[in-house]
């Protein structure tokens, strides 16, 4: 796992100072590699992470985010970049999406076929844009809503999920060297490239 490459990219969420973080970064993942267990996922957990975000980020021309494993870098990113309370309520995600495949199918998601699993996300996706404009309507003031003010400005679980899989997707080696342009030793930099059309956009 290329954790030092997450470093980067995680220095804005709850976190250690950026030398604290990256030490804590590489030994969780140097303990995920030697133990091959989870950090903080149980084993079923994982595995859901893992087919959640292969909705997201599907095999097309380029491998998905399963492929990339990116169920790894969230398992790490998520234990040692958010607090308790963030935890928390994406474990409570997955357990929510669990219940959701088997109200709706009775099945697990993981046993799922394609189109459901699509269905399932549509409604997280769905539950989490109900939240923010919940939560905006609260911090607004109007009185119909009542949310207390330390859970007025909490990320939905799709919306963690989404923002963890694109971030380990697109700094892992396949996301960076297959699905964008790579070059190991860029040049000058040039802050704005024009792309020819059907281009990738450049890895960062």
């Amino acid at each position: 796992m290329r954790v030092a490459t997450l470093v980067g990219a995680t220095v804005a969420l709850p976190a250690l100072g950026h030398s604290a973080m990256a030490d804590t970064l590489e030994a969780s993942a140097a303990q995920r590699v030697a133990t091959g267990k989870p950090v903080l996922f149980t084993a079923d957990q994982d595995a859901l992470v893992a087919d959640l975000a292969d909705v997201i980020i599907p095999t097309t021309n380029t491998p998905g985010a399963k492929a990339a494993k990116v169920n790894e870098i969230i398992d790490v990113v998520l234990k040692d970049c958010y607090k308790k309370p963030d935890q928390q309520r994406f474990i409570d995600g997955l357990t929510q999406t669990q219940k959701m495949s088997q109200d709706a199918y009775g099945k697990t998601f993981s046993q799922l076929d394609n189109a459901q699993r699509i269905e399932i996300m549509k409604k997280l996706e769905a539950d989490a844009k109900a939240q923010k404009a919940e939560m905006a309507r609260a911090v607004a003031g109007q009185q119909d809503v009542q949310i207390p003010a330390a859970k007025r400005n909490v990320t939905p679980f799709f919306s963690m999920l989404k923002d963890l899989t694109l971030m380990g997707y697109f700094t892992s080696e396949i996301g960076a060297t297959q699905a964008l342009e790579y070059v190991a030793i860029p040049g000058r930099y040039d802050g704005c490239v024009p792309l020819k059309p059907g281009q990738k956009a450049w890895a960062i």
